[in-house]
């Protein structure tokens, strides 16, 4: 084929003659032979702020396989305790949030049972609505279920093991703090308007202190002491009268049976996964849901420290629930708080499922202490994950998450199963993918509908 002459007549050409590259004049970059104007080389971070969502930094995260990367086409695999030792974030902790059937119960339990595969475990302290007992056969680990007229019981003031090298004086004051933590939160739940007096916290001490030699410690074993000290008189008989009275509640009361005796059930730390079942406990009152939550979180949180510590992921269902429980219960959140800061230690990646950062604060006015404890445990959490959220939801959630107008738009757009990802400074848009037989077990037909 012959060259075309070009010219800076553009008239030159009229329009029944113009080639079909285009009009013929200088530096046009058209015509018979195809342009190749010489690649631009830069590096991956320019790239990467140059293309947001589109260009990765270049350091690849690692982990089991979850989905998507809708923008970039790329595959998304992520490791809580990977990307940690690599830098990428500075907890182990995982925030997700999304209304409900956005697909946020779906990622968590693909991901955990993935995580698995990787040498993790994992464990449900609360299933509320049962559906984790199919995952726990799925992976080959196991579960537990308790409620009126069960016969798994799980014992309130539960320390788990003793931890090999500590003294046996430590080992007490260990004992001494974990069951005086617990019982004010207990007390806290019973009595949620009114707060311990000094001589209360002070007959409490005695008590437990009294019953620092038994290993098996219960609420039955405390309220018997209790009432012993009341009948001796005294200026601290009164107080002890009424504490004693507190908890005959779950000794005598409403409550007996459910967190009043010994554990009938032990928590297997070689299991794959491990679920407590809490679905029987849907009709009772809102005070006996309470204990359940403390009395399976404390029962695996003592499990799982001292020598039994490995990496394991604790999936929180209704997380707001639970966090507003412990507000009820006096000192709980704040020690939910606390437990954050030693989560690293012992190898634990606590995953916190939440409706929406609306119910984070509710749970105390603006500027309380209460609500930035509750906020607090969120921003340690530097991986969010974000599915869709109601749209007058969406200003209040970019302010405390960071989301700029981008992000907050995509986020508007967000389809069923799709998730925006925070990892510390990254962000993707992923699409959460799972195998036919996957979904057959995540899924749970609810009231005719499929609930994710």
């Amino acid at each position: 084929m012959p060259l075309i002459k070009t010219t800076t007549d553009v008239g030159a050409f009229p329009p029944s003659a113009m080639p079909s590259a285009g009009w013929v004049v200088p530096q046009n970059l058209r015509g018979t032979l195809r342009a190749t104007p010489p690649a631009h080389r830069v590096s991956s971070r320019v790239l990467g702020a140059a293309y947001p969502f589109l260009a990765e930094s270049g350091t690849a995260l690692t982990g089991p396989y979850i989905g998507e990367n809708v923008l970039s086409r790329s595959p998304h695999s992520y490791d809580p305790w990977d990307a940690y030792a690599a830098g990428h974030v500075k907890s182990h902790s995982v925030a997700i949030i999304g209304v409900k059937g956005s697909g946020k119960s779906m990622l968590a339990k693909s991901w955990s049972t993935r995580l698995i595969r990787c040498g993790r475990r994992v464990a449900v302290p609360h299933d509320p609505n049962g559906e984790w007992v199919k995952v726990a056969e799925y992976v080959g680990g196991k579960s537990v279920r308790i409620g009126p007229g069960m016969n798994a019981k799980l014992n309130l003031l539960d320390v788990g093991p003793a931890i090999t090298g500590w003294s046996t004086q430590d080992w007490r004051h260990h004992l001494l703090q974990i069951r005086r933590a617990t019982m004010r939160t207990v007390i806290g739940l019973l009595e949620p308007d009114r707060s311990l007096v000094a001589e209360e916290h002070t007959v409490l001490d005695d008590a437990l202190e009294h019953l620092d030699d038994n290993p098996h410690v219960t609420v039955v074993d405390l309220h018997q002491v209790l009432t012993q000290i009341a009948d001796q008189g005294g200026d601290i008989a009164p107080h002890a009268a009424r504490l004693a009275h507190v908890l005959r509640r779950i000794v005598k009361g409403d409550l007996a049976g459910m967190f009043d005796g010994a554990s009938t059930v032990a928590f297997d730390t070689t299991a794959p996964m491990m679920v407590v079942d809490t679905s029987a406990m849907k009709k009772t009152s809102a005070v006996a849901q309470a204990l359940a939550r403390l009395s399976t979180t404390n029962w695996i949180r003592q499990a799982t420290t001292g020598d039994n510590r490995t990496q394991r992921v604790i999936v929180h269902e209704e997380a707001a629930v639970e966090l507003l429980n412990m507000v009820h219960g006096g000192e709980g959140l704040v020690h939910q708080v606390e437990g954050e800061k030693v989560a690293r230690h012992d190898g634990l990646s606590n995953w916190y499922l939440l409706h929406r950062i609306a119910d984070l604060k509710a749970l105390g006015d603006d500027g309380s202490a209460v609500r930035t404890q509750a906020l607090g445990l969120l921003a340690d959490c530097e991986t969010r994950v974000t599915y869709a959220q109601h749209a007058a939801e969406i200003p209040d959630t970019a302010l405390h998450l960071g989301w700029n107008d981008t992000q907050a738009d995509l986020v508007r757009k967000l389809k069923k199963g799709t998730g925006l990802w925070q990892i510390g400074e990254r962000t993707a848009l992923v699409k959460n993918i799972c195998t036919r037989g996957e979904l057959d077990v995540f899924r749970t037909d609810t009231h005719g509908g499929l609930r994710s």
